[in-house]
């Protein structure tokens, strides 16, 4: 009689948030990088200025720091998907890409988390200025939200896909071959 197979249930969970994490940081970047131009006009009419998301530091920093935490979590996919293979099918697991994909993490973390922080104080700072918006065509208001809401389920994701890798949880997910 065989052995069953040990639960891998950490390893799919850990896959799934760490594409989460991609997909919301991608999608945070390209929210913030789209956010319409938005004219404020003076009482009078005149149109006094245009804004865009490159008038912010903070929201040019949530887009740099959000592409490259993308990139980033896409290479550690890939030696997160290496390290699982390996360490099935050998012995011992290489000891290089499990310190790679720790780095790797703490990098998309500290991308993520201070991008938010970023963007959140900047929010606060900026707020009557980003009102102003509110009502234009543009939809500058809304889109600097989502993309402040995106990004912070980013940070979340890669948090929790960091904890998750090293925490066994007790089912199976995808097919475990029986052994005879």
């Amino acid at each position: 009689m065989a052995a069953a197979a040990p639960p891998n249930g950490s390893k799919a969970v850990t896959l799934l948030l760490r594409l989460c994490t991609f997909g919301l940081a991608l999608a945070s970047a390209v929210v913030m990088a789209t956010a319409s131009d938005c004219t404020i006009y003076d009482a009078d009419g005149t149109a006094a200025t245009t804004v865009t998301f490159k008038n912010y530091p903070p929201f040019v920093y949530l887009v740099a720091c959000n592409i490259t935490a993308a990139i980033l979590e896409m290479a550690a996919i890939y030696v997160y998907l290496q390290l699982v293979n390996k360490g099935e099918n050998e012995e011992a697991a290489p000891v290089l890409p499990g310190v790679v994909l720790v780095v790797v993490d703490v990098a998309v973390q500290v991308l993520l988390y201070s991008s938010s922080g970023a963007v959140f104080a900047a929010v606060t700072a900026y707020g009557a200025q980003i009102r102003a918006c509110a009502g234009a065509a543009g939809h500058f208001c809304e889109q600097v939200h989502r993309a402040k809401l995106v990004g912070l389920g980013a940070s979340f994701a890669a948090g929790l896909a960091a904890v998750t890798k090293d925490v066994p949880l007790p089912f199976n997910v995808w097919p475990v071959t029986p052994h005879d």
